[in-house]
């Protein structure tokens, strides 16, 4: 009976722990993806790329490695109302394995003037 109740505990304790690594992992990744985003729009920043989307939406699409981990990176800069702002959206997600595309694991929006 005691053996039983050891295997039980040994298998709940192990699952937990499986669970806990696969969340650790996720939280990690979504760090990293972080960090490629904010990267991406301070360069979008700098590049003064906001003056070329003046009346339509300028979309570009590109690969980076960061952690040793390959991310697609999508900007789309769309013009406002306001001729002055410029609205940004970065999206990062892990590049596909298989045939499925991966959704976001990081979306950032932010408003910039040109």
């Amino acid at each position: 009976m005691a053996l039983a109740i050891f295997a039980l505990c040994a298998a709940l304790l192990s699952a937990q722990s499986t669970s806990t690594l696969h969340n650790r992992q996720r939280l990690m990744e979504q760090q990293i993806a972080l960090w490629v985003a904010q990267d991406r729009l301070a360069e979008i920043r700098v590049d003064n790329r906001l003056a070329v989307a003046r009346e339509q939406a300028l979309e570009e699409v590109m690969e980076t490695v960061q952690a040793g981990i390959h991310w697609d990176v999508r900007n789309v800069i769309e013009p406002t109302a306001d001729k002055q702002l410029k609205k940004v959206t970065v999206s990062v997600s892990r590049q596909p394995e298989g045939a499925v595309q991966a959704s976001p694991a990081v979306q950032l929006t932010a408003f910039l003037a040109d």
